[in-house]
């Protein structure tokens, strides 16, 4: 680890080979089925999350990092050499995350005066906080400063996108995002609603029938929000459907040929929110 240290929460979905070339430190959500306590992609494999899931009558309720959880990643940066520490997390306006990692920060910053901490709110979720998160790690490692670092993330949240399609709206019914009788329609007609992400807000961007067909709209979606002659950067991530992201992700190199892809599991967090069978693209053009 270099002088900066980044740390970011686990809806991030960044794959845990760019999570170690970047050194950066994941802090879990949690979730709760009955009386047992999970951390987020960590104590269970994605095949037994989803079965739990699927056979849940109930959703598991969720719960943000606490501050002692912010406090301890910061002690561990610190004693790993890190002088200056930035913490990116998972947007104001949808979770606690950023209030309670400022908490964690005070703590720390008492504890360890000689660092410099810094905690950003990056108006973002899932892979766009993923590459808000790389964007500052990349700058630290080719030894920018906490400055530095805080300016290449802010440089990139205007310009990443996120856009996805939910497989059905019976979990969004179950947390009471949706009506129960919308999702009851949805399911009967085989209607796959598209959504998108952008610069804190989320949006509807319509409704397609059947996957086949709304995997492809995604595409559609993607083009008109892209700088054809820009570097391209690609995160595929799914919800417990990684053939089907393999297929976009094929789809997206041979129109593309961005200089970055990969693909990521969708956090189990936000997995209970939107159910199993999602698939979608964060994706944006260098300046």
């Amino acid at each position: 680890m270099g002088s900066v240290a980044i740390i970011t929460d686990s809806a991030s979905c960044l794959p845990p080979t760019l999570r170690e070339r970047y050194a950066i430190e994941t802090v879990p959500h949690h979730y709760q089925f009955g009386k047992c306590s999970y951390a987020d992609n960590v104590s269970l494999s994605a095949d037994e999350f989803y079965a739990l899931l699927k056979a849940s009558r109930r959703l598991p309720t969720t719960a943000s990092p606490g501050p002692g959880t912010f406090l301890e990643a910061f002690r561990q940066a610190h004693r790993r050499g890190a002088q200056e520490i930035l913490c990116i997390v998972t947007g104001s306006a949808f979770t606690s995350t950023y209030s309670v990692a400022c908490q964690g920060a005070e703590l720390a910053q008492q504890e360890l005066p000689d660092a410099r901490i810094r905690v950003m709110d990056s108006r973002s979720a899932a892979a766009s906080l993923g590459f808000v998160a790389l964007a500052a790690a990349r700058a630290a490692d080719s030894g920018g400063t906490l400055d530095d670092a805080v300016a290449a993330a802010q440089d990139l949240v205007p310009r990443v996108h996120m856009i996805g399609m939910l497989d059905t709206l019976d979990y969004l019914a179950k947390g009471g995002r949706v009506p129960r009788l919308a999702a009851w329609l949805s399911s009967m007609i085989q209607i796959k609603p598209l959504i998108g992400f952008y610069n804190g807000r989320v949006s509807q961007l319509g409704a397609v029938r059947t996957r086949r067909r709304a995997l492809a709209r995604l595409l559609d979606l993607m083009r008109p929000r892209l700088k054809p002659d820009k570097p391209l950067h690609v995160a595929v991530f799914h919800a417990g459907s990684l053939c089907e992201a393999e297929q976009l992700a094929r789809q997206v190199e041979q129109e593309y040929q961005p200089v970055e892809l990969y693909i990521a599991e969708f956090s189990q967090v936000m997995s209970i929110h939107s159910g199993p069978g999602l698939v979608g693209l964060a994706f944006y053009n260098e300046p």
